[in-house]
């Protein structure tokens, strides 16, 4: 009975040892998880704090951002104000520049006006300079007869030759060539009006500078369009055969027509085909 007893106290000793044993290793194990549970707890705690830090900073900052950008944006009725203004400072500006783009237009339509002026006047100019005969009468050159007719009075200034209206002789410094009133006066050649002035003797009367010192006079004449300074092509119509002056009025209508050399008369026939 006693070995029994002993046996069971021993067995019940070792149940108690392992169920101690046991719980020990239960209640190590237990606590071991609880402070790890703990911390994964803490851990994702902060990291939610963390986030919500990190979010509320940057949130700080686009408002900051927002704010140092748009400074009137904080107060909503100054942010209304200052859209007002703004819009208000728009609509003025587009009714600003209205006038300056009916300006700048006024503006380009002057300046292609004015350009077109220019333009044409330097085309008028270059159409004047290309229409200027050259004016270059040289002593082997030829002329045209102003008009055809028979010569009435020659040409002498070497001789006296007799002139019926006047029923005398005196020298002749020109020819006269019958013509028909009305008749078309031709230049000889080309030239440059000197004068144009009217005389008691040969009436409405032309010099024409020919070039080189040589000049040609064109007496009894009518309708004459050029003036001095103006220039002439040979063969153009200088003016029309007038009534003859009383100098002339046997002799009949006719042109006087004569030339000098450096202001010295020359025989015109000379120079005549």
């Amino acid at each position: 009975m006693r070995r029994k007893n002993r046996t069971h106290l021993a067995l019940g000793l070792m149940l108690m040892a392992v169920i101690a044993g046991t719980c020990t290793v239960v209640y190590q194990s237990g606590s071991k998880n609880v402070p790890n549970e703990k911390e994964f707890v803490l851990n994702e705690g902060d990291s939610i704090d963390e986030a919500m830090k990190t979010e509320e900073k940057e949130t700080t900052e686009e408002n900051r951002n927002s704010e140092t950008q748009n400074p009137e944006s904080k107060d909503p009725e100054t942010q209304d104000v200052n859209t007002s203004q703004v819009e208000g400072e728009r609509v003025m500006e587009e009714e600003t520049e209205e006038p300056e783009e009916a300006e700048n237009t006024d503006e380009a339509e002057q300046n292609i006006e004015t350009q077109i002026k220019e333009e044409e006047s330097v085309e008028t100019q270059t159409e004047a300079v290309q229409s200027i005969p050259e004016v270059n009468f040289t002593e082997s050159s030829l002329m045209q007869w102003p008009v055809e007719g028979q010569v009435l009075l020659d040409y002498n200034m070497d001789h006296t030759i007799y002139f019926p209206t006047l029923n005398e002789y005196r020298y002749s410094p020109a020819i006269a060539v019958g013509a028909g009133v009305g008749t078309p006066v031709l230049a000889v050649a080309n030239g440059k009006v000197v004068s144009v002035v009217n005389n008691e003797e040969t009436g409405l009367t032309m010099t024409v500078d020919l070039g080189n010192g040589y000049q040609a006079v064109y007496g009894q004449l009518k309708d004459t369009a050029f003036e001095p300074e103006s220039y002439m092509e040979a063969g153009a119509t200088l003016g029309y055969v007038s009534e003859p002056t009383k100098y002339y009025s046997k002799e009949g209508s006719n042109l006087y027509f004569a030339m000098t050399k450096d202001g010295v008369s020359v025989d015109p026939l000379e120079y005549l085909p």
